[in-house]
């Protein structure tokens, strides 16, 4: 099983809103993708310009097949476009 923890800090003067209309389709499409065990957004309480997506997948391969899936490969460009300097991604394995 691996989790995933996407960190990222949205640009000075993006609205979060802007962000939430990319990110909430990204995650309701990620959660039906096979091996998906958990997608989901976090915001930051000590910076609120400060995102995590956190997911858990059963197995590499899925994950693979998820970064190749098309909501994933139009999504996360325009995601990482309203950021400072993209994602950070800390993957984890149990």
């Amino acid at each position: 099983m691996l989790r995933i923890n996407a960190f990222f800090t949205l640009k000075e003067g993006v609205s979060k809103e802007a962000l939430l209309q990319l990110t909430n389709e990204l995650v309701a499409k990620s959660r039906k993708d096979e091996g998906n065990k958990g997608y989901d957004l976090f915001q930051s309480t000590t910076n609120v310009r400060v995102f995590m997506f956190c997911e858990t997948w059963e197995s590499r391969e899925q994950l693979d097949k998820h970064s190749q899936a098309p909501h994933f490969t139009t999504l996360v460009p325009q995601i990482e476009a309203l950021t400072e300097a993209g994602m950070k991604l800390e993957v984890l394995e149990k």
